[in-house]
């Protein structure tokens, strides 16, 4: 489960960087009920104010799930983030997506993955992304803060490992 802070400090554990420009949400605040219903509790949306997606961290980088919408980041430890683009950016057969990266390739920290057309960061009710955190046996809490982002600049989540 996420907790909201009013404030994040590295004190909280493992700082993660934000892979997307914008204003981090609870993911309750999605407009798709799928993401909406309280069904991914180690989840938060991003609201978008850039087009370009970075690896939040190095990782082995791997895309999927209709026209490559979902993009994972997998840590050398593990972790794993999972970003879901809107379902309608890949309605428009990918068009206005510039990928930057190919699956299967290794990532540096902040190296760009794709790039949107602003035109999806326009519309009326905006443009969502949500970020998940995959199961790991080490993850005791996850923590993150209302408040907009910079990719590769600003922490997104902070990550409370189990004591060993």
């Amino acid at each position: 489960m996420v907790n909201w802070l009013t404030q994040l400090t590295a004190s909280h554990g493992i700082a993660v960087k934000s892979p997307a420009y914008g204003m981090l949400l609870p993911v309750s605040a999605h407009p798709q009920t799928l993401y909406n219903c309280g069904a991914l509790p180690s989840a938060l949306c991003i609201k978008l104010q850039q087009g370009t997606v970075v690896a939040p961290f190095n990782s082995l980088y791997q895309c999927s799930l209709n026209g490559r919408r979902r993009l994972r980041f997998k840590h050398s430890s593990g972790l794993t983030l999972q970003l879901d683009l809107p379902q309608s950016i890949m309605a428009g057969l990918g068009q206005g997506v510039e990928f930057l990266a190919s699956s299967g390739q290794q990532l540096s920290a902040g190296q760009p993955v794709l790039r949107l057309d602003p035109h999806y960061l326009q519309t009326q009710q905006g443009c969502y992304v949500v970020l998940m955190v995959l199961p790991h046996p080490a993850i005791e809490a996850i923590f993150s803060m209302q408040r907009y982002v910079d990719a590769t600049t600003d922490t997104a989540i902070i990550i409370q490992l189990k004591n060993t």
